[in-house]
């Protein structure tokens, strides 16, 4: 099934979406980690990301479920499948600019994937 949810069933549309719609943060590299994981690894178990691609504009709101990428792959940012092709990053050595707000959701009301807006009035859609 994947690597949140092992086995299928209908209590799983929550899990099904932070499947889809999560980032990697590279929270391993913070300088405090070691010393103060208790407290980061709260800070970062309610929060999502709205990922924005700067060169097109597109937007998505994620899950962070995962501590990357590594250094050496020159990235800082990793994104799923889903994400990575949303925003146009799907492509070559999937990099690009991407500007990430983390937003505080403690109560999950803040629905998972692509932000659309109606240009004409500036409301969500």
């Amino acid at each position: 099934m994947g690597i949140f949810r092992p086995k299928p069933g209908p209590n799983n549309r929550g899990l099904r979406e932070k499947e889809k719609w999560y980032v990697a943060v590279q929270t391993l590299y913070l300088p405090d980690w070691n010393t103060r994981t208790a407290y980061l690894s709260q800070w970062y178990k309610y929060r999502k990301v709205l990922v924005v691609n700067t060169q097109n504009g597109k937007t998505v709101v994620a899950d962070v479920a995962d501590a990357g990428p590594a250094n050496f792959t020159g990235k800082q940012y990793g994104g799923s499948p889903e994400i990575m092709a949303y925003l146009g990053l799907n492509m070559h050595m999937q990099k690009g600019p991407v500007v990430l707000f983390f937003v505080n959701d403690p109560n999950g009301e803040i629905p998972l994937g692509p932000v659309e807006y109606n240009v004409k009035v500036g409301k969500p859609v």
